[in-house]
């Protein structure tokens, strides 16, 4: 029974190893495309899921000084991928956001990263989709469980 384990395991592991390596491909190839930085599109994924955000809590995520972050910010405000706004809550502070063309550069992002799914769906047989279905509709509620607990912060 524990050999059996083992070996999902490894599958899991192979398969978490294969899509994320296939996702950071493209990710690459849409960083080189957008002329972006690991950090630029790190920080626009960070936004997007925040909403808004400030200086402090990007650089608290990115793991760099705040001066790091304004310095980028200051290219992200240059390439209208986000804006600066008044914190209505703390008008001496700044919010970050994305703005139209930021939102807009995420989603191609995302849809980027999934471009190789379509693929991976039409070389399976009508059989395989089936069974591909049953699995992953049981993986992904596990990994809910799994996510839920993980408690993750933005």
């Amino acid at each position: 029974m524990q050999e059996k384990h083992d070996n999902l395991t490894e599958q899991l592991n192979q398969f978490a190893n294969m899509t994320m390596h296939i996702n950071m491909i493209y990710n690459m190839q849409f960083m080189q495309e957008y002329d972006l930085s690991f950090s630029h599109l790190s920080s626009l994924f960070f936004i997007h899921r925040a909403g808004c955000t400030n200086i402090h809590c990007l650089a608290n995520h990115l793991g760099v000084t705040k001066a790091a972050v304004s310095q980028m910010v200051d290219r992200l405000v240059e390439l209208d991928l986000i804006s600066r706004e008044e914190d209505p809550i703390d008008r001496r502070s700044k919010l970050i956001c994305l703005s139209k063309n930021g939102e807009s550069l995420v989603q191609k992002a995302f849809l980027t990263r999934r471009k190789w799914v379509p693929d991976l769906a039409a070389s399976l047989t009508e059989t395989q989709k089936q069974q591909a279905r049953q699995i992953l509709e049981i993986m992904y509620e596990k990994l809910k469980e799994i996510h839920e607990g993980l408690n993750p912060k933005l």
